[in-house]
């Protein structure tokens, strides 16, 4: 039998072909898209347009401090405003002020919490976008950026105030920075303040490291440091005081660093794992970043 000799084709090299609507495609254009623009004083001045943004830390805050020397310019929280989507009661229009609007909210924040942060210590970026590449841009910089301090390890940041109820608990951002008149008047229901300081020196050392099995180990580990949870509201089906202490000796240290009044409650001794916390859920969904407002075919391309 007579074997076939290889063709022009056979012997062709197979290079990759570039799809521009891929998934990671588009992120990464986008993101550089981003990454490309000038840093802006924070607030910046009046601009018009929806889009995201992301914030960067250069003052010396103690824990921060190695986002200002790395070279490697790492955001401390990412965020988008969308034109349909106001928060602010204003109609949907791409050419209104959504975007500079949620950055000065951010800035009034970050002056309320005056006793750490100073709102001249941060600069901005940001890229006025179509609604429909936000929520894309939005992701591809939690990923490449992952953790992304203030969106996960330190949530509160960006939450809106929560209502007059005072049995609200305190947010991580809100412990660490205190001076907002909106913090809850309970502890956080998961970590102390020294806790919470050693999750951010893990997460901060994570964000500094470039892609690579160090980084992701780095990640793994700061997903794994877990303490006994400190309360929880009474389910639905309990009897009793509203709130629920699963670590007194915590939550008694805490409530007293803070000032707070300590308010009616019951003690269980025997519940080690934590409730279901939105805290906790929100920090999980953004820590994996990894599902899309948005459908996507088998080959990740947009539909």
């Amino acid at each position: 039998m007579t074997r076939r000799r290889p063709t022009r084709r056979d012997q062709a090299r197979q290079v990759e072909v570039f799809d521009p609507l891929a998934l990671g495609n588009l992120q990464e254009v986008l993101r550089e898209r981003l990454e490309r623009a000038e840093l802006d004083d924070f607030p910046p001045r009046d601009f018009l347009g929806a889009g995201v943004y992301a914030l960067y830390y250069l003052g010396d805050f103690d824990l921060y401090a190695p986002l200002k020397t790395t070279e490697r310019k790492v955001p401390i929280y990412v965020g988008k405003a969308e034109a349909g989507n106001s928060s602010y009661g204003d109609p949907a229009s791409p050419d209104g002020f959504q975007l500079v609007k949620r950055i000065k909210k951010h800035a009034d924040s970050v002056a309320e919490a005056g006793q750490t942060l100073n709102v001249t210590d941060f600069k901005v970026r940001y890229l006025p976008l179509d609604d429909a590449w936000i929520v894309l841009a939005e992701r591809a910089l939690l990923r490449e950026y992952r953790p992304v301090l203030w969106n996960t390890v330190m949530p509160g940041f960006g939450a809106n105030a929560p209502g007059s109820d005072r049995q609200n608990a305190r947010s991580i951002w809100d412990t660490v920075h205190p001076g907002r008149p909106r913090a809850g008047r309970l502890c956080n229901r998961r970590f102390t303040l020294a806790e919470m300081r050693e999750r951010v020196r893990l997460a901060v050392a994570a964000s500094i490291l470039e892609e690579g099995q160090e980084r992701t180990e780095a990640i793994e580990a700061l997903d794994a440091y877990q303490k006994r949870p400190i309360w929880r509201p009474k389910k639905k089906t309990e009897r009793g005081p509203r709130v629920v202490v699963q670590d007194q000796a915590r939550f008694l240290s805490e409530m007293a660093r803070l000032g707070l009044e300590i308010p009616d409650h019951q003690v269980v001794d025997n519940e080690l794992e934590p409730a279901d916390d939105p805290e906790a859920t929100a920090e999980q969904n953004t820590l994996v970043a990894e599902q899309l407002s948005m459908e996507l075919d088998a080959e990740g391309r947009l539909m």
